[in-house]
């Protein structure tokens, strides 16, 4: 059963978030509004998401995130942030922290529901087999949602493993940034140009050298090159 830490001081939103969870069965949820212990009641609580409220009394729910990542017991953790912000620009800030997605108060109960099935489908281990792919020294396990290069764990988030695994699945061919979007799960359809865009200077960053790998194929899209 997954287990859903909210973060959110407007006990209206966390009834809704609750209603939205009695929609379909198989959730678990606990709800707090302090910042000051987001850390602790994370640690305590497992949780296999968290939705974090961006704007709450007495804390910024980006640093929060900040905390997260760059703890070792929380920072494998996915987050999904509850916003009244909607521009792009706020969209884009909040992926480039760590965030998985993004949801824009207010939003409907089948909406928040999706985001969060799509977000848990490449966070948590699958049952059976795993699909791989092995492209040079980086190693793509889809099943488990882990990359490694040169035997050592690559920390990506679910959105920049999803567009890896793509681009790696494909190498020599060009993939269109429309083609890479609608076949990322936990992108919705509306997801702008310029969020794949990030996600890719993410991993080269991370990828280090290998992001070489991943080119800019100007006005069609991204290609992953056969040999390093």
């Amino acid at each position: 059963m997954p287990r859903i830490l909210i973060v959110e001081d407007d006990p209206r939103i966390i009834e809704a978030i609750e209603k939205s969870f009695s929609l379909e069965q198989g959730y678990a949820s606990k709800a707090i509004s302090d910042p000051d212990i987001v850390i602790q009641s994370a640690i305590a609580y497992k949780p296999d998401l968290i939705l974090l409220d961006v704007k709450l009394p007495g804390g910024d729910g980006r640093q929060i995130l900040k905390t997260l990542k760059t703890n070792t017991a929380t920072q494998a953790i996915p987050v999904i942030f509850l916003t009244g912000m909607s521009s792009e620009g706020d969209r884009v800030l909040g992926l480039n922290l760590g965030a998985d997605d993004y949801v824009t108060k207010p939003f409907g109960a089948i909406e928040l529901l999706a985001r969060i099935q799509a977000v848990l489908r490449r966070t948590r281990p699958q049952p059976g087999g795993t699909e791989e792919v092995c492209a040079g020294e980086l190693v793509l396990d889809k099943g488990n949602g882990i990359a490694t290069l040169k035997g050592k764990r690559v920390k990506l988030q679910p959105r920049e493993f999803e567009v890896l695994y793509l681009l790696a699945s494909h190498p020599g061919r060009t993939l269109s940034r429309t083609f890479l979007i609608e076949n990322t799960s936990s992108y919705g359809t509306d997801v702008s140009s310029r969020s794949l865009d990030t996600h890719i200077k993410n991993l080269r960053k991370k990828l280090g050298p290998a992001g070489r790998r991943i080119e800019t194929i100007p006005k069609l899209g991204y290609c992953f090159t056969k040999s390093e």
